[in-house]
């Protein structure tokens, strides 16, 4: 299975200054977010969460969002993705993740096309309890 990470997502007490840092030190460049309406869950404000895109698509690269420890329970989450950060990987068979994890009696959340358009997500924990997102297309 082909894989490759996503994004990384750090938490971000003041996400502008955050966005700062990594566009006025580092010279990275904000991205643009592209939820449709039906998002409304997301903090979609410049106080709540910044993309700095990598180019590759619409929403690669490292994400800063402000922590809302209501996150996981708003969203039926058993992981709250918004608090400590995360890594996000893409795989290409998404459903073969989840049945391993099933398999392997793994405690995770299964979204479908959720944060990110035309892709599912799945959040979890590895066993030294970093949490960790997986994505792969909507099919």
């Amino acid at each position: 299975m082909s894989w490759s990470i996503h994004h990384v997502n750090l938490q971000a007490r003041d996400v502008r200054r955050a966005a700062a840092f990594y566009t006025e030190i580092l010279g990275m460049r904000k991205g643009r977010w592209a939820f449709p309406e039906t998002r409304g869950y997301l903090p979609g404000d410049p106080d709540k969460l910044a993309l700095m895109g990598d180019g590759r698509d619409g929403h690669s690269g490292l994400h800063l969002i402000a922590p809302d420890p209501d996150f996981a329970e708003k969203n039926d989450l058993a992981f709250n993705p918004s608090v400590g950060g995360h890594v996000a990987f893409r795989v290409d068979d998404l459903d073969a993740v989840i049945a391993r994890l099933r398999a392997a009696g793994i405690r995770h959340s299964v979204t479908g096309e959720f944060a990110i358009p035309g892709l599912r997500h799945v959040y979890t924990e590895d066993p030294e309890g970093n949490l960790i997102e997986i994505n792969g297309p909507v099919k």
